[in-house]
């Protein structure tokens, strides 16, 4: 049953993120919104939805390390595989206008996460900071729709409107529900394995809970839809970034437990990954195919190292 579930998982979040795509795609002509910023607000928030469960789950069950881990971790994951891999595939042109606020806020976002961490907690006035920051990002991206939906009057088709809200709350809700079947299943084949639970936390369980983000993604990468896939990895990493840590910590009503090797390791990796990813992006306003390459090479590194195996083969 469990490889039964496996495959259940993975064939539901596949379908479901092709109708997703499909559906915000349509969501974006009609409204006249960019693509980006649909990806970036909508999009992010639908699939980030596993990493807030997990998160929230771990925190109110006392394994703050585990609520944090999947937090940063599915950050790290994002960017490391899903935009690397949206760079190597899809190198074009850009708007840097589209993308330079918004990044900056990002950027930000995660150096406030690394200096909160310093004092190995993560408590009330951390998480008034991280709020603003993603109340900021979020009244940006709206105020970008408004302007730009002000001059696509004459895109939209609201006789099609009902059709691309249905199929996006069904596709959403079978990537989200997919992802918990692959999750439950990858760490129950983990066990099966003696695969230890610190290693599950830190890779299965954050790249189980980034699965919608990826299928998205790759859909995204079949259609051509480059700006919807930057902007959903974007998106969803403030989220992440911004509000799981303090939805985590003002519903356990304590300051989170701040593990040294997050603090000295998986955060700096974190800021170090996305910086390489989008930086470059910015500055040429063109993506290429080298960039995506050296952040995955950067993030394999960081695998191997927190996994143990640089110091078991030498």
């Amino acid at each position: 049953m469990v490889y039964v579930s496996f495959l259940l998982g993975l064939l539901m979040i596949c379908k479901g993120g092709d109708w997703f795509v499909d559906a915000a795609s349509g969501l974006a002509e009609i409204s006249g919104i960019p693509r980006y910023v649909i990806g970036a607000t909508i999009v992010s928030f639908a699939t980030t939805m596993p990493e807030m469960i997990v998160s929230v789950a771990a925190a109110l069950q006392g394994h703050p390390v585990m609520a944090i881990g999947n937090a940063i971790g599915s950050v790290s994951a994002n960017t490391g595989i899903i935009l690397a891999i949206s760079l190597v595939f899809m190198p074009v042109a850009i708007r840097a206008e589209e993308y330079l606020t918004k990044t900056i806020i990002y950027i930000g976002t995660l150096i406030l996460l690394l200096l909160s961490f310093k004092d190995r907690s993560f408590g009330n006035a951390d998480c008034l900071f991280l709020l603003i920051a993603g109340i900021l990002f979020l009244t940006v991206n709206v105020r970008s729709a408004v302007r730009t939906r002000e001059s696509a009057g004459d895109k939209r088709k609201k006789e099609k409107l009902f059709y691309h809200i249905l199929w996006f709350i069904i596709g959403a809700g079978c990537v989200i529900a997919g992802s918990r079947f692959l999750i439950s299943s990858a760490c129950s084949i983990a066990r099966i394995f003696h695969i230890s639970e610190d290693i599950i936390s830190v890779t299965i369980l954050a790249m189980g809970t980034s699965l919608p983000e990826f299928v998205t993604t790759v859909t995204a990468i079949k259609k051509g839809e480059s700006s919807l896939s930057i902007g959903n990895i974007v998106g969803a990493n403030m989220i992440d970034a911004a509000f799981i840590l303090p939805v985590c910590t003002l519903l356990g009503r304590k300051a989170l437990f701040v593990s040294e090797q997050m603090a000295r390791i998986d955060m700096p990796v974190c800021l170090v990954l996305s910086v390489a990813a989008l930086l470059p992006m910015l500055i040429r306003k063109k993506i290429r195919r080298a960039d995506g390459i050296v952040v995955l090479i950067i993030y394999s590194i960081y695998l191997i190292l927190i996994s143990g195996l640089f110091t078991y083969f030498f």
